[in-house]
């Protein structure tokens, strides 16, 4: 980073920190106006993208220094953003990557120190010179971090080996995952961003694994191994898409060979310039199932006529139709059975010679009776529930009830639900007339 040539007198105090000291000689920084903020994926991450060099002043220049230091990265971000666990810095042309960890511990020393800096970069030179060393720190240093509306994400580098003479750049790129909202729906948008620095030296008595400790600019006694954290560089914001997609809390239940609705949540917010297009795909983990997947959120499942009961998952996907277009997911579940009748008893009418037969259905659908020798019989349900069929005679059965008082007849009980496969069974009814 550029070198202040001479100390305005506000900076003499300052002059004695080590870490200032180390940050004002020469060493890696920021690169002015290297901010960019995207959405490659049309929805879902953003992606903060920035650049390090040696002495940009504004081009990358042959390092000062060979020295050991550690860099500290600020990045903000709207509340509630997701961060990556790791950034790489991958040298442009080749040379040694470097990798920053995300450091909780960082990201609260920059805030805290940032006050101080603000206070410190408000001051005025006497002399021309002066005000030119103070408007050259300001443009090192930057503005508060962070920004008022986001909030700051730390992260530490490991041990790096500068080199005197050196000229490298480095280009990062970190995906950030887009905040939700307390109602779980889409985040509107827009994603905005800033980039702090900072710069730590290692020796034998200021190890990497020390705690991090920012500088502060308020002129109290600092220990001599603090940071220079310095405050946001650039800040940059772009328009987003987000799509959410929410699952149905409870399984939907199905019969084997049928087919069922499964609705799913959409919610989709843009403040981006073109929103994309959104194409929807549905699957399940049920062996030769048909999911098919609707605009409106609603997957229709069609279950095999030999599937096996069991509890399957069907997961809805949207996909923004740009090139290496991100998606958005949830997997809801459905339950699926075999129809089921459950024969109740019989109340034999004399008078009349019939039987009254309790039949009790899984669902909507329809239940018949049929046999030899007696009338078919038929009602419909629009839900489980019991339902009660007349058992009456006919033909040579009627005349053998007339003539004996009594006729023995098998009627043969078949439920065709809704949608799925058909049961039977059958039951032995002794009718009698007196």
């Amino acid at each position: 980073m550029s070198r202040l040539r001479r100390p305005a007198k506000p900076l003499v105090a300052l002059i004695a920190f080590g870490a200032l000291a180390l940050a004002l000689s020469g060493c890696v920084y920021f690169k002015p106006n290297s901010l960019q903020v995207s959405q490659p994926g049309g929805i879902g991450p953003a992606r903060v993208h920035f650049v390090l060099c040696t002495e940009p002043t504004p081009e990358c220049k042959p390092n000062k220094d060979s020295d050991q230091v550690q860099y500290l990265l600020g990045i903000a971000v709207p509340p509630g953003s997701t961060p990556p666990q790791t950034l790489t810095a991958t040298p442009v042309g080749g040379g040694s990557s470097i990798v920053f960890t995300r450091n909780d511990e960082v990201g609260k020393e920059f805030e805290s120190a940032s006050p101080s800096l603000q206070a410190f970069l408000s001051q005025e030179g006497e002399t021309p010179e002066e005000k030119e060393e103070i408007e050259e720190a300001r443009q090192i240093l930057g503005g508060p971090f962070p920004p008022s509306g986001l909030q700051g994400v730390g992260y530490l580098s490991e041990v790096v080996q500068e080199t005197e003479g050196a000229t490298i750049e480095w280009s990062i790129d970190g995906d950030f995952g887009l905040p939700l909202p307390a109602d779980g729906s889409a985040y509107a948008g827009p994603f905005a961003t800033g980039v702090a620095f900072g710069i730590r030296g290692i020796a034998p008595d200021a190890q990497a694994n020390r705690p991090v400790h920012c500088a502060r600019f308020d002129g109290s006694a600092q220990p001599e191994d603090s940071a220079l954290c310095g405050g946001t560089n650039q800040q940059k914001q772009v328009g987003t898409s987000d799509l959410r997609i929410a699952a149905p809390a409870k399984s939907t239940g199905v019969f084997v060979g049928g087919k069922v609705p499964v609705s799913f949540g959409l919610s989709f917010a843009s403040t981006a310039p073109a929103a994309p297009a959104i194409v929807y795909t549905a699957t399940s983990t049920l062996k030769g199932a048909k999911a098919t997947a609707a605009a409106n959120g609603k997957v229709t499942v069609t279950v095999p006529k030999n599937a096996k009961p069991g509890t399957y998952e069907v997961t809805l996907t949207g996909t923004a139709q740009v090139p290496n277009g991100a998606s958005s997911s949830a997997v809801a579940k459905i339950k699926v059975t075999k129809p089921k009748l459950k024969l109740g008893g019989v109340k034999l009418n004399k008078s009349n010679g019939t039987a009254t037969l309790s039949v009790k259905v899984p669902g909507a659908g329809t239940l018949t009776a049929t046999g030899k020798g007696i009338v078919k019989a038929k009602k419909k349900a629009k839900k489980a529930k019991s339902l009660k069929l007349t058992i009456k005679s006919k033909g040579k059965t009627k005349a053998q009830l007339e003539e004996l008082g009594k006729a023995k007849v098998k009627a043969k009980i078949s439920f065709k639900p809704t949608s799925g496969i058909s049961v039977k069974k059958s039951k032995s009814i002794t009718l009698k007339q007196s």
